[in-house]
């Protein structure tokens, strides 16, 4: 992934119909993520996470200000970034986190977890 560069992707070719994935290069990687994030969209969301730690940036984050939902299977995505980002020493963080989403990470525990910006 060059430095500075933009992907979006969103429905068709193989990616989610519910959900939508950008990712903006740099010092720290930031995937964004809109929509849905569920048993469909997690492992695009995976494949982008494994882009980013692969390009050895400073940090990586995951923006989700447009995401609507999340089920288990997004929740074990965040989490095995969190643990790759802690085994590999580059930080991870999740930003802005809407209520809906923000809730069911409270309710599983993971707003204690996640480095939350």
């Amino acid at each position: 992934m060059e430095s500075g560069t933009d992907r979006e992707e969103a429905g068709g070719g193989g990616d989610p119909q519910h959900a939508s994935f950008r990712v903006e290069g740099g010092p720290t990687v930031v995937v964004h993520v809109a929509g849905e994030l569920d048993a469909d969209s997690s492992p695009h969301l995976r494949r982008r996470l494994d882009e980013a730690f692969e390009s050895r940036p400073r940090a990586v984050a995951v923006e989700l200000s447009d995401l609507d939902f999340v089920d288990s299977v997004g929740l074990s995505v965040l989490v095995a970034a969190h643990n790759r980002g802690r085994t590999e020493g580059t930080p991870f963080e999740v930003r802005n986190v809407n209520a809906g989403p923000r809730r069911i990470l409270e309710i599983t525990g993971l707003l204690d977890v996640l480095d939350l910006r």
